[in-house]
Formats: C-alpha cells, structure tokens, sequence
C-alpha cells in the first residue's frame, strides 16, 4: 500500500502503524511522488491518501492509480470531506476519513477491503 500525505511526520508515523499492523506500507510525501509510484511495478494495491497537497493534489493521484491500477482500494484522509462529494469516481468508491483520522477505523477499514481482494484470488 503507499501512503501519501505532505506532512512527513504524519506520513511516516502512519505507514510505521500500518506495518506494526502487518501491512507493507510505503511512503510518499506529496502527489508527485505518488504518482511516480505507480509507474512502478509491483503496483499498489491499495492507496492512503491526503486530499489537499500542494502541486499534485490527491484527487489527480487517485485518478491516475486508478487507471494503472483500476479498483485499487483507495482510502482519503481529509479536513475538507466536501471536496470529494461530488468528485466522479468508478467503482469501488474512494472511502472517506475526516481528519483527525481514528486509525482503528482506518485499519478496519484497510483490512476488510484487502482482505476481500485476498478472498477473491
């Protein structure tokens, strides 16, 4: 999974929480580098992400790890949850999380929709 936020303390401290968790978590630190990510192979299979960032914002990462990877799980973290109420999306739709995000909701969250992707192979 890659997660992306411009705040690198927060980024990091979530990806540690994540793999304590079990989870192989990446980083990145704004959406460009996110977006590079997934030019990469093996592609994500899930992506955590802020909304607002600076240059590449989360909507333009969300949509173009969506077309190298459709159905990837993505999940945003956001202040601004207005922002993504109308944003066109396919299937599954991004799940939403207001910040300040209550990572045991987060993490069920993760589990549940990666767990079902598991199942499914």
């Amino acid at each position: 999974m890659l997660v992306v936020d411009e705040d690198p303390r927060t980024a990091r401290r979530l990806a540690q929480m994540l793999r304590e968790d079990g989870y192989d978590a990446e980083v990145a630190f704004d959406g460009s580098a996110a977006i590079a990510r997934f030019t990469r192979s093996p592609l994500p299979e899930a992506l955590v992400t802020a909304l607002r960032m600076p240059n590449v914002d989360g909507l333009a990462v969300m949509r173009y790890a969506r077309s190298q990877r459709p159905g990837v799980a993505i999940f945003v973290m956001t202040g601004y949850p207005q922002l993504l109420a109308n944003a066109p999306f396919d299937k599954p739709r991004p799940l939403l999380f207001t910040k300040p995000v209550v990572y045991d909701e987060l993490e069920n969250a993760l589990g549940g929709a990666l767990g079902a992707r598991a199942a499914a192979r």
